[in-house]
This record gives C-alpha cells, sequence and structure tokens, in this order.
C-alpha cells in the first residue's frame, strides 16, 4: 500500500515539476513562451547592444568637441604670450607667433563649430559665432600685415583684438565648455558600461532561456523516442507472439526454422520438428465455453514449457495446434524422448476452478535432413505424421518416415492415463489404476526393420 501512495505521488508531483511530463498541449504552450522569451531577451540585449555603440560614437563626438576647445585654447594663449612678447622686447618674432595664432584661433573655431553641428550640440555654438563673426575679416588681414608696421598701429591692433576676442572672457568660456562637454562625455560612458551590463544580462538570459528551451525539448523527444521504442518493440513482439499463450506464433518460428536450415552445418547437426494437435480441446470449449478453452491452453503451455531443453522452440500455430522445433537432433531418439515428456505432460488433468479437464497430444516427428530440407516440407510431413497419430487414436506420436522404414503405422503410445479411447477428454473421474502406467523406454523406431 506505502509503495503505491508513494509511486502515485512521485508521478503526480513528477507531472508537476517536470514539464517534459506534461501533456501535448502544455508543453508546447510552456514551449511557446519560452521561445517568446528567449526572442524578448535576445532582441533587448540588441537594443543593449546598439544603445551602447551609440554611446561609444557620442564619446568620441565629444571627446574630439573636447580636444578643439583644448587647441583653441592653445590658440589664444599663443596670442596672449606673442603680444605679451612683442611688447616688451619689441622683436618681430613674436609678431609671428602672435599672427599664427590669430589665424589658427579662428581655423580652430569654425571647425569646432562644424563639429558641434555634426553632433547636434548647441552648448557654445553662440560664443563662438561671436568669437569670429565680422572678426576674421577684419583683424586676420591686419595681422598678416603687422611685421610691416610701426609700434603704434601694432598696438592699436592688438587694443581691437582686445575689444572683439576679449581674451580673458574667452578664455573663462572656453574653460566651462571644456568642463560641461567632459562632463556630458562622462555621463555617457557611465551609460556605455550600464548599457553593455545590460547587453551581457540580456544575452545571459537568453542563452539560459534557449537552454532550457533545448534541454527540455531534447528531453521530450528522448521520451517520445524512447515510447516509441518501447511500442515498436511492443507491438513487434505482439506480432510475433501468441498473445494468449505468450509463445511465439507461426511466423516467428518459421523465421527461426528458415534461418537455421540457412546454416550449411544444418545436416549434420540436424533438427526436428513436431507438430502437436490436442486431443479433446473442442469439447471443452463446446461445453464450457472458450474462457475456459483459453486457460487450458494457457496451462498447456506452461506444461510443454516445464519439460523442453533451453534452446527449444515452442509455438502456437493457432487453435489448438502447436509447433516445437528442437536443433542438434542428429539422432531420433531424442524427438522421440521428448515427444513422451509431452504426451506425459498431459497425464494428469488439468486444473481450471472449480473443473478438471482432461487432454492429450497427437504428435507428428519430421526430421531434417532425412524428411527434407526446406520449412514448407518438414512443416507438411509433419503435419501428415501428427495426423496419422490422430487416426491411431490420438495421445501418441508418429514419425514422418516411419512406412519408408519399415515400421508401418504403428503409433507410439506411451501407458499414459489419458489414452482418450473408451473414455471422454471432459472426465472429472482420476484415471484408474489400470489406466496409469509408467513411461515405457522409448526404442528407435528406425532400428526395426
Amino acid at each position: 500500500m506505502v509503495p503505491e501512495v508513494i509511486g502515485s505521488l512521485s508521478t503526480r508531483w513528477g507531472r508537476v515539476f517536470f514539464p517534459w511530463m506534461w501533456s501535448g498541449k502544455k508543453l508546447a504552450t510552456l514551449l511557446f513562451l519560452l521561445s517568446s522569451l528567449v526572442v524578448l531577451s535576445y532582441g533587448g540585449a540588441l537594443l543593449e547592444v546598439f544603445s551602447y555603440l551609440q554611446n561609444l560614437r557620442e564619446i568620441h563626438s565629444y571627446s574630439r568637441v573636447v580636444h578643439g576647445i583644448d587647441r583653441i585654447t592653445a590658440d589664444v594663449r599663443r596670442i596672449q604670450s606673442g603680444r605679451s612678447g612683442y611688447l616688451l622686447s619689441g622683436r618681430s618674432a613674436y609678431l609671428v607667433a602672435y599672427t599664427s595664432g590669430i589665424e589658427s584661433l579662428f581655423r580652430d573655431t569654425e571647425d569646432l563649430k562644424i563639429l558641434l553641428m555634426r553632433t547636434g550640440s548647441v552648448f557654445g555654438r553662440a560664443e563662438l559665432d561671436m568669437l569670429t563673426s565680422q572678426n576674421g575679416e577684419v583683424l586676420l588681414p591686419m595681422a598678416r600685415t603687422l611685421e610691416h608696421r610701426g609700434l603704434m598701429e601694432t598696438r592699436a591692433h592688438f587694443l581691437k583684438v582686445d575689444h572683439a576676442i576679449r581674451l580673458p572672457d574667452t578664455n573663462r568660456t572656453l574653460q566651462d565648455l571644456r568642463f560641461r562637454y567632459r562632463q556630458i562625455a562622462l555621463i555617457r560612458e557611465q551609460n556605455a558600461r550600464k548599457h553593455l551590463l545590460r547587453t551581457s544580462g540580456f544575452f545571459g538570459l537568453s542563452f539560459v532561456l534557449f537552454s532550457a528551451f533545448l534541454g527540455l525539448t531534447a528531453t521530450r523527444i528522448t521520451k517520445d523516442i524512447s515510447s516509441v521504442n518501447r511500442l515498436v518493440s511492443h507491438l513487434y513482439h505482439d506480432a510475433r507472439h501468441d498473445l494468449l499463450t505468450g509463445l511465439p506464433n507461426r511466423a516467428c518460428v518459421m523465421d527461426a526454422l528458415d534461418r537455421c536450415l540457412e546454416d550449411p552445418s544444418v545436416r549434420e547437426r540436424g533438427l526436428a520438428l513436431l507438430y502437436i494437435d490436442l486431443d479433446g480441446f473442442k469439447g471443452v470449449n463446446d461445453r464450457w465455453g472458450h474462457d475456459k478453452g483459453d486457460l487450458a491452453l494457457q496451462c498447456v503451455a506452461q506444461r510443454f514449457l516445464g519439460v523442453l531443453r533451453e534452446g527449444d522452440i515452442l509455438a502456437r500455430l493457432g487453435g489448438d495446434e502447436f509447433l516445437l522445433f528442437l536443433q542438434g537432433c542428429r539422432d531420433p531418439a531424442i524427438p522421440m524422448r521428448v515427444a513422451f515428456r509431452l504426451v506425459r505432460a498431459l497425464s494428469e488433468p488439468l486444473e481450471i476452478a472449480p473443473e478438471r479437464v482432461y487432454l492429450g497430444a497427437s504428435i507428428g516427428i519430421a526430421l531434417c535432413p532425412d524428411d527434407g530440407v526446406s520449412s514448407e516440407t518438414l512443416l507438411k510431413k509433419a503435419d501428415e505424421a501428427m495426423y496419422r497419430s490422430k487416426s491411431a487414436g490420438g495421445n501418441c506420436f508418429h514419425f514422418a518416415g516411419q512406412e519408408e522404414n519399415g515400421v508401418g503405422d504403428a503409433a507410439f503410445r506411451p501407458g499414459l492415463p489419458v489414452r482418450m479411447k473408451g473414455r471422454t477428454a471432459l472426465s472429472e473421474d482420476p484415471p484408474s489404476g489400470e489406466e496409469a502406467g509408467n513411461l515405457p523406454e522409448p526404442e528407435d523406431p528406425r532400428s526395426t526393420g
């Protein structure tokens, strides 16, 4: 009782916690959900990848902006140093540095404005416009001719530059812009790291879900394949075995016989085919019905199996007919002893509650290669010998080659309780002492002349 309860609980909870045991509709729904989650997680990972790449592009652009601001700052410093050096020493070399600083300032400012337009940023564009608008056309030509001008004109130019560019204010503006764009670049770097982490998480989740999908699918497929293999094996077994007695059927035993006959050494080793027909079985069906008849066939099959050697093949051909296939029977005494044991196995009544049923066996024996070397010939010879046993009164056996060996139509009949002569096979009375006899030692029928 306890093992049954435990088994039922394990099966019930197994169906809950092991999805591969679910029904087809539930499993299909689960697989659909898993595949949807895999697609969503993978799509989220791709979106995070695109966001990460976008942040990398923005970081690169803002880094270029910061670099451009640094260049403008360097230009302003060059202008200031060149002007201060010229005012202190009066050397024209400082004017050259000053002039190149002015040219670089306007050039780098224009480049930075173009870069800001490409990035779509508005911070600092107004300040840069004020720095370069309408000043380049006046200041640049004058700065390029300062070497040929006097000190007064140069100082006047310096005053115009201070009024137009306002170098101290420009330095502060550039530092503010640099700090702002540097902060934006740092924020983009942090966002890029977050996107990268989320990308890893989504890819990991998609991998786990996809692994679960594959594992569940593979487990269910393996389980279904195993079930199909078991079903095929069961169907194959049922197709080649008798469902009532569990014995091989005609197709199975004939295949085994054909394979054995294909072996060239079978002529040396020999084999025997025993065709068995039950005596009195029809009366069992007529009197007690087919249910009792089926039980009787099962009992007969078990008794026959109990007296056979290991490796002997007993098959049910249909109805009350059986076929026994013996290998290594070059000596006729071997199938004779087996036939004696088969007949004697039915000497005791069959206990089929509440009845006691007496049956007999008529047996025909065919030997290979004496009686034939093909399965059809051997089966036909054994069947004919079995009918001679029936004609002789039943409960005996004949060899297929008895007449050819001079034995005639004599039946080999053990002294058994069930002779099937003068009494019914359905008798419930036990056999008398006169009918009961000991099993005589069999003699080789082919040794008689």
